[in-house]
């Protein structure tokens, strides 16, 4: 791997050499890890046999770190960095602890490519630090789908498939000029699938007239099959999401009553309403690979 490369895409130009091999050596593991994943399942499995500590002992070696960078505010982040200390889904099933476990290992060698994207676009990525979802709150969506069942009388999924099902374990926020946003997301797809990625799907939330909210989704998975989502937010409506963070999780909660989630989904839509649209953003189309 290119070292000046490294220093250029995390923007951290004054990065020594031993840190940027350090690095290199995340990454490097990282892409092993994406074609041995059923090795390590395996290992990973034996350890469960054992007992909680060589399960903790055998999930901590599958991920050596996250990727530095340093964001559109100056201040240096490390990608997945929220999980380090929050991968433990307590009370699931092994089979859906390793598949987090893969996606945890998978993310420093994507993070890098997304990088270098985002260095060639000129664009940013914003909250790297969550690129890998906790476990909590993974656990928290297991337990809202199958309460959600539940009510409707279903039988809930298991953990496993709620997990695998869950196309945002590794996701990222791109940041772009508002009135480029159509622009960049063809340029993002475009450089994405010349990396060997595939487009799952393309979201645009624009074409939605009715929608809450606004922005563009990518759904892409590795050769090797590992789901990811990228977010493509302009400044505008990363600051719109941020305003209603707090309301959609009262919205999204099955405790809050139908007349207040109305209230609080016109509340949202009206403040994303008030962000202009993006020039030619309805020229993205909508897209399923399936």
């Amino acid at each position: 791997m290119d070292l000046h490369k490294i220093a250029k895409v995390t923007r951290l130009n004054r990065l020594s050499k031993g840190r940027m091999l350090l690095i290199a050596a995340a990454v490097t593991w990282s892409t092993m890890n994406c074609s041995l994943d059923n090795c390590i399942a395996a290992e990973a499995a034996d350890a469960a046999a054992l007992g909680e500590s060589a399960f903790s002992a055998s999930m901590d070696k599958m991920r050596l770190g996250g990727i530095p960078y340093r964001n559109s505010s100056g201040q240096i982040v490390i990608s997945g960095s929220m999980s380090d200390n929050d991968y433990i889904l307590t009370g699931c099933e092994p089979q859906a602890q390793m598949a987090y476990n893969i996606a945890r290992a998978s993310e420093p060698a994507i993070t890098m490519d997304m990088l270098e994207i985002a260095d060639e676009l000129g664009s940013s990525m914003e909250g790297l630090e969550y690129s890998v979802k906790t476990a909590s709150s993974i656990k928290s969506k297991i337990e809202r789908k199958t309460d959600t069942a539940i009510r409707q009388g279903r039988l809930p999924k298991s953990d496993v498939e709620y997990v695998q099902e869950t196309g945002d374990l590794i996701r990222y926020t791109q940041i772009v000029p508002h009135n480029q946003m159509a622009d960049m997301t063809n340029k993002t797809i475009a450089l994405l699938m010349a990396k060997g990625y595939v487009l799952e799907k393309v979201d645009n939330k624009y074409l939605n007239p009715n929608g809450r909210y606004k922005a563009i989704h990518l759904d892409i998975a590795t050769a090797q099959g590992v789901h990811f989502e990228m977010q493509i937010h302009s400044p505008e409506t990363l600051a719109a999401n941020r305003a209603t963070h707090a309301m959609y999780e009262e919205w999204r909660s099955p405790d809050t009553k139908a007349e207040r989630k109305e209230q609080l989904y016109k509340v949202i839509r009206s403040i994303y309403g008030a962000v202009p649209q993006p020039k030619d953003i309805m020229t993205v189309k909508n897209y399923s690979r399936i």
